[in-house]
């Protein structure tokens, strides 16, 4: 009976996993969450959207999907640039994952032998981890302000920085601490 169910409404059960885990972390998340939500958001779900509003919903199976590429290197950068900022152990994960996606576009050109479902795999599988890398790294936030109260979304370079001050308040970052430059002087002490 399950079995019935989860095959028949897969889909579904995936995109309602896909909205809970989105919205929560709009919600409850900080900036790294919040980008990682609307990128998703934006790359997975809009652009591709848009892609089966215009021409239809059909994926290349049998040859790269060269849209599907490009949406998957799009956001690689993306998340490697929040995985590289963001205070958040679980964004590398997700980039590391987005970059397994790509590579699979790239065996796919690279080796004809890959067979259609195993390429399908190779690309689907890693967004979904995604997801719930997402919703592991959202409550492990959530119960890390709840035990240790607010800390920063994002590092930075240096405390002084000027583009870390320009940014700071579109990466969802408040005020930035202004802390001692460090000098030569201090070793002397």
């Amino acid at each position: 009976m399950l079995d019935a169910i989860l095959i028949d409404y897969r889909g579904q059960i995936q995109d309602g996993v896909l909205i809970a885990v989105c919205v929560g972390a709009f919600i409850w998340g900080g900036g790294p969450e919040k980008f990682v939500a609307a990128t998703w958001l934006v790359i997975f779900e809009g652009l591709a959207w848009a892609k089966n509003w215009m021409i239809g919903d059909s994926v290349q199976l049998s040859d790269v999907d060269w849209f599907l590429a490009f949406l998957d290197v799009l956001a690689g950068a993306v998340f490697v640039g929040i995985a590289l900022y963001a205070n958040r152990n679980y964004t590398m994960w997700i980039a590391a994952m987005q970059v397994l996606a790509v590579m699979a576009h790239l065996a796919r050109g690279v080796a004809d032998l890959i067979a259609p479902i195993a390429y399908a795999i190779m690309f689907i599988v890693p967004g979904w981890l995604q997801l719930f890398l997402l919703g592991a790294g959202l409550m492990r936030h959530i119960l890390r302000k709840r035990k240790h109260g607010p800390y920063r979304d994002w590092r930075t370079v240096s405390p002084n920085a000027a583009i870390a001050r320009r940014f700071a308040p579109l990466l969802g970052e408040n005020k930035l601490r202004q802390a001692k430059q460090p000098s030569w002087r201090d070793d002397l002490k």
